[in-house]
């Protein structure tokens, strides 16, 4: 009679460990995110850094705000041959696209003589969108970037300019990617900056 409530005790223990172990949840298969940063600068020999010296007549320039459109985040995103927009499983940025196009444009303005970042609201001012920044796969895989400049001048008036540019990168990621992509950014932030040159 003693050993009955015994064998019944180590029977419960035994259900109560099965049970438990059976009911451990599973982890997801998930794929593991890689991220990609963009080379905004071009590595140089130590003797070839030099200081950009302005000109006496360089065009004062106010950065007001760079943003980007809802739908571009941290996902790498590539259009479809329809249009439809995907997000990569594997790729990330690293940051939003919009950081690294305003850190194009302080680089920008900061390697050229004709254009001098003021914070005085005497000077027009620069805003920035980022419309456009995904992979196209139309005739070769291509990374594209549109930008909407919106200039206000002295006078108050607004100037808007739409910026568009391609650059091809190889179909295997990340390959040539975070280069294409910082070349990418500095032209569009160079033709965005030559908008508020051309206002003057």
């Amino acid at each position: 009679m003693i050993q009955r409530p015994r064998l019944d005790a180590c029977l419960l223990v035994v259900i109560v460990c099965l049970g438990g172990v059976s009911c451990q949840l599973r982890r997801p298969n998930t794929t593991p995110s890689r991220m990609i940063e963009p080379q905004l600068i071009q590595p140089q020999q130590p003797e070839r850094a030099t200081q950009v010296t302005k000109t006496s007549n360089s065009t004062p320039v106010r950065l007001l705000d760079t943003q980007a459109r809802g739908h571009i985040d941290r996902h790498l995103l590539r259009q479809q041959p329809n249009g439809e927009l995907t997000e990569d499983t594997v790729w990330r940025w690293s940051s939003t696209p919009d950081r690294y196009l305003d850190t194009a444009l302080h680089l920008e303005a900061a390697s050229s003589p004709d254009l001098r970042l003021v914070d005085t609201g005497t000077a027009p001012a620069l805003a920035a969108t980022l419309l456009v920044w995904d992979l196209e796969s139309v005739g070769g895989t291509r990374l594209v970037g549109a930008v909407e400049f919106q200039v206000t001048g002295t006078n108050r008036v607004i100037h808007t300019h739409l910026v568009r540019n391609s650059e091809p990168v190889s179909a295997e990621l990340p390959g040539d990617l975070p280069t294409a992509a910082g070349r990418l950014l500095r032209r569009l932030a160079s033709e965005g900056l030559a908008c508020v040159a051309n206002e003057r």
